[in-house]
């Protein structure tokens, strides 16, 4: 399923993993460490990480300051191009192209994904929204007070179109690759007359 939007993408991989117990992005699973199984998927993804990395396309960014998902997207933000961009990190080994494909395709300045509660690391946030508004938060659940507009994509609408909830998995730690993904949530979209933007 491919729904041809033009979007970039970035990568976290700065993080310290210390639930995991060691780095995450550098475990491998199949023989490609999670870091690979998720880059694999984009022609150019922007990698933003805290030493160099075995990946041999895209973008790699050393955040040698380590001030965590927010300071880090700014570092990435003069190399966008295109209007969206994709955001995800090392915690979820198991998205797709055509999964980041169907987050970026609605027509919102955000589109993020809506389990028990909203994943900022599996949405598509615009640009423009991103540069103006960046410096005004501390964490990307932030983000969403300063959009006009959220669409909130529940866990059935990915299945009515054909999404195994087990993309959404979220590594955190080890017991969280027993998880069964099972929250079923219906989708929403926000329209607020926000002023900030």
């Amino acid at each position: 399923m491919k729904f041809k939007n033009s979007f970039d993408v970035i990568i976290l991989a700065g993080g310290e993993s210390k639930r995991f117990g060691s780095d995450k992005c550098s475990y491998e699973l199949d023989g490609k460490t999670f870091l690979e199984r998720i880059a694999d998927n984009f022609p150019n993804p922007i990698i933003v990480t805290h030493k160099k990395r075995n990946i041999f396309h895209g973008i790699q960014i050393i955040d040698i300051e380590r001030k965590g998902p927010v300071k880090a997207i700014e570092l990435a933000l003069p190399y966008l191009t295109k209007d969206k961009v994709f955001i995800t990190g090392c915690d979820f080994p198991f998205i797709t192209y055509d999964l980041a494909d169907f987050i970026c395709s609605k027509d919102s300045e955000i589109s993020i994904i809506l389990e028990e509660e909203e994943q900022p690391l599996l949405a598509c946030y615009s640009v423009k929204l991103l540069r103006k508004n960046i410096n005004n938060v501390f964490s990307l659940q932030q983000l969403l007070n300063f959009a006009n507009t959220i669409y909130f994509i529940g866990t059935y609408e990915l299945q009515l179109h054909g999404f195994s909830l087990f993309q959404l998995k979220n590594i955190n730690s080890w017991m969280d690759f027993f998880k069964i993904p099972d929250k079923y949530t219906l989708s929403k979209y926000i329209i607020q007359d926000n002023q900030k933007c």
